[in-house]
Formats: structure tokens, C-alpha cells, sequence
């Protein structure tokens, strides 16, 4: 429960902030690029920032980092909360995901090493996963608290009682890092190579919503190849490469590190997209649309025993088919939702479908994912997986947010809201595409994993 902790933090913090932008943008006077920057630092550096800091923490041990970067999540999260500029406040933010990307790895490698048996790992991981999936939600739910009845600095000070208990839980319950010697350093250029195709990849994302595909998109993405290729050709030489060759060649950990990266993609517009189409078609309020959206988190909660249950029986293609077979269905749902449609008809079976289908999907992708990891790569392997999670998320809404731009400019409305109503049913339908990948993974990545893997349960 303390170590699942960490992705809750990570997850909630984006949706309450998300939902106090307009009274923040106000009391601060930021312009709309500022606003901008308030959420997407945090997206952007998250996301680049996950698997070096893996590598830190096979280096420097798990518990130290989790407890370091627990101390320095809460002191920014109060500098955010306590800034007089908009200025300092992008700067409190760069500082707070750069703990939340040190804080999920080691937790995560905390969980894989302090945990003895593999059908305890499983328990542990279908904890971790359902605490972290309620955390994006719960922040939406948070945010509309936060809005109708708070001021929106406590946006972050709701979360500095939550850190102190965890940093002081931590201190007392957490085993002491494994003393023997860490075998390896900083692959230096190979570290720089990765941030910056990264960095171009997530940065080039998250501003698609806010300047469309113009020549700075793709010299992004252009951008992101040709680093890539460089990480890559850095990797073959080095002698102590960020990623080793023995990473790639992971078969587990390959299969999981797509499933949740398509997933994510497909997924991601649900909370997004299902937030605005309440609010702003739908009238509901900031809270009320938080309300609305928590069935998705309670069949997260249900559900997750039972994929554990699942894995420990048949091993992880099982319950990954299962979730894709919810997901599926729930996202067709959702894109039939049009003009003069409701919540409770037409938006809620959908919702609960794909919150249904989520738990069995990042549980089994991420118990599989880690289970055939040595402790010496754990943090490195955590954070491959929680990136992808995060780079899938943000591929998604891109994708999302296009279809509904270019939707708004067809019909000549002036924002995408206009557009929303009509949007749906593209969006929705993308987003059913491309959970195809995420079957084909089930049928291809898993196809050495059958029943014979239940040593990952």
C-alpha cells in the first residue's frame, strides 16, 4: 500500500491541477502559453525523465532514491502552491515531475526486490496498479472539489499531508539498500542520446493540441528520429550502455512495455475527452463531471483481484485478451455517443467497460514485464515500463485533440469544444483501432507465455 503510494501522487497531481487552470491562469494573470506549460512541464519531464532515473536507481539503490525524491516531490509541491508568478510556478513544477519520475521507478523496483514470492508480487503489482489507476481519476475528482470550494493553491497542498506520511511510513517500514557493490556507471552520451529523442518525441505531443502539425511538429518528430538512431548506434559500442542488449532481448519485458504503451494510446482520451464532453456539452459541473468519471475507477478496484486470480490459473495472455475484450467494446461505446445524448445511457457503459478492461491489461503487462528482470536492472526496467505508459498516453490525446481540431475547422467553429458532440464517434473509433496492436501483442509478444508462465503470478 506505501509503495503504491507513489504512482497515485504521479497520477492525481496532473488531474487536479488540470481542473484549477482557469482560476490559476486568473489569480497569476499567465498568458495561455504559460498555462500551457503549467501542465505539459509536467507530462514532458515525466514521461523523458523515467528511465535514466531507473538507472540511477539500480545504481544508487531504491530505498535511497524513493525517500530523496519523496522529500523533493513535497517541497516542491508546496513551492507550487505557495508561487507568486507564473514564472516560479513552471519552475516548481520542472523540479515536482523530476521527483515523481525518480519516485515511480524505485518504488516500483522496491516492490519487485522486497517482495519474496512471485504470487506476492502479483499482489503487490495488482495493488500498485489499482491505487495508481484511481489516482488519475480521483484527481479529476479532486480538481472539482478544489474548484467549487477551495482555492486553487490547495490543488498541491492536498498532497503534502499524503507525502509526509508516506516519507515518514517509508523511513520506518522500508528494508535498507542491498550494500553489496553496483556493478556499472552513467552511460553519459547514451543518458543525453535518450532524454533528447525523448524530450523531442514528448515535447512535439503534448504542443500538438496547442499549434496543430505545422513545420514544427515534424521537424519534431524528425528530431526524435534521427536521436534515436544516434541512442542507438551509442548503445552498440558502449561498454556500459543506459540499456542493455539483455533489455531489449527481454521477451517479457518487451510484450509488457507494448501492451501498456498501446493501451494508454487508446485509453487515454476516455478521462480527457469524457471530462470535457461533460462539462462542456453535458453542463456538468467541475466536481459533478469527477463524480461521473469515478465508476471507471471503482471497476478498476473490483476487478483487480480477479485478474490476479487469472494470472496466478492461467499465466498472462488470458487476462490480457480479457482486457482488451472490455476495452474494446467500451471504447465502440463511446464513439457512438452523439448530439443529444446522455450520461447515464450512452457515456457511463462505455466508461465502465474500459475501466473494466484496464486492470487486466497493466497488471499482467507489468507483473510479466518484471518478472525474469535481476534486481541489478529492476529500476531501469520499471521505468521503461511506467515511460511507455506515459508516452502512449500522450500519443493518444494528440491523436485525439487533432481529430477534434480538425473536426472545429471543417465546420467552421472557432474552438474544439464546438466541435466535441461530433468528434466522438472519430475519436472513439481511433481509439478502437488502435487497440488492435494491443491484441495482436497478445497473440505475438505473449505467444512464449502461456500457461507456462505462471511463474509470473
Amino acid at each position: 500500500m506505501l509503495l503504491a503510494l507513489a504512482p497515485f501522487l504521479a497520477n492525481a497531481d496532473a488531474g487536479i491541477v488540470a481542473l484549477a487552470l482557469p482560476d490559476l491562469q486568473h489569480d497569476l494573470s499567465l498568458s495561455v502559453t504559460d498555462v500551457h506549460w503549467v501542465t505539459n512541464i509536467y507530462v514532458l519531464l515525466l514521461g523523458v525523465l523515467q528511465i535514466p532515473a531507473g538507472r540511477f536507481v539500480d545504481l544508487l539503490g531504491a530505498r535511497r532514491l524513493l525517500l530523496g525524491s519523496l522529500a523533493v516531490f513535497a517541497l516542491a509541491t508546496a513551492a507550487c502552491g505557495a508561487s507568486p508568478t507564473g514564472t516560479t510556478l513552471i519552475l516548481a513544477r520542472a523540479v515536482q515531475a523530476g521527483a515523481a519520475a525518480l519516485l515511480v521507478p524505485a518504488a516500483m523496483a522496491m516492490v519487485m526486490t522486497t517482495v519474496a514470492t512471485p504470487a506476492e508480487r502479483t499482489r503487490a503489482l495488482t495493488l500498485w496498479a489499482t491505487i495508481g489507476g484511481a489516482g488519475s481519476v480521483s484527481g479529476v475528482l479532486l480538481g472539482g472539489l478544489v474548484v467549487n470550494h477551495l482555492h486553487w493553491r490547495w490543488a498541491f497542498y492536498l498532497n503534502l499531508p499524503v507525502i509526509a506520511l508516506a516519507l515518514l511510513c517509508a523511513l520506518k517500514l522500508l528494508p535498507a539498500d542491498d550494500r553489496r557493490a553496483r556493478v556499472g556507471g552513467v552511460d553519459v552520451p547514451g543518458t543525453l542520446a535518450l532524454v533528447g529523442t525523448l524530450f523531442a518525441l514528448v515535447h512535439t505531443l503534448v504542443n500538438i493540441p496547442e499549434r496543430g502539425w505545422n513545420q514544427a511538429t515534424y521537424a519534431g518528430f524528425t528530431a526524435a528520429l534521427i536521436l534515436s538512431v544516434l541512442f542507438v548506434t551509442i548503445q552498440a559500442y558502449s561498454r556500459q550502455p543506459l540499456l542493455p542488449s539483455a533489455v531489449f532481448r527481454d521477451h517479457e519485458l518487451v510484450a509488457g512495455a507494448v501492451g501498456v504503451l498501446f493501451v494508454s494510446a487508446a485509453t487515454a482520451p476516455v478521462v480527457f475527452i469524457g471530462s470535457l464532453y461533460l462539462q462542456q456539452v453535458l453542463l456538468f459541473s467541475p466536481q459533478a463531471a469527477g463524480l461521473a468519471l469515478l465508476p471507471m475507477v471503482g471497476a478498476v478496484l473490483i476487478l483487480g483481484r480477479t485478474c490476479r486470480r487469472l494470472l496466478n490459473r492461467y499465466g498472462p495472455r488470458v487476462p490480457y485478451l480479457l482486457g482488451c475484450v472490455l476495452i474494446a467494446p467500451g471504447l465502440l461505446l463511446l464513439s457512438g455517443i452523439a448530439p443529444g445524448t446522455g450520461y447515464l445511457t450512452d457515456l457511463l457503459p462505455g466508461v465502465v467497460l474500459t475501466g473494466a478492461g484496464l486492470p487486466f491489461i497493466w497488471i499482467t503487462c507489468e507483473t510479466t514485464a518484471l518478472a525474469s528482470i535481476p534486481r541489478k536492472s529492476m529500476g531501469i526496467a520499471a521505468g521503461i515500463i511506467q515511460s511507455a505508459g506515459l508516452i502512449g498516453a500522450a500519443i493518444g490525446l494528440a491523436v485525439a485533440v487533432t481529430i477534434c481540431t480538425a473536426r472545429a475547422r471543417h465546420t467552421g467553429g472557432v474552438d474544439t469544444h464546438s466541435a466535441l458532440p461530433d468528434t466522438m464517434m472519430p475519436i472513439f473509433l481511433t481509439a478502437t483501432v488502435i487497440m488492435l496492436p494491443a491484441l495482436a501483442n497478445a497473440l505475438i509478444g505473449f505467444r512464449r507465455l502461456g500457461t507456462s508462465s505462471r511463474r509470473t503470478a
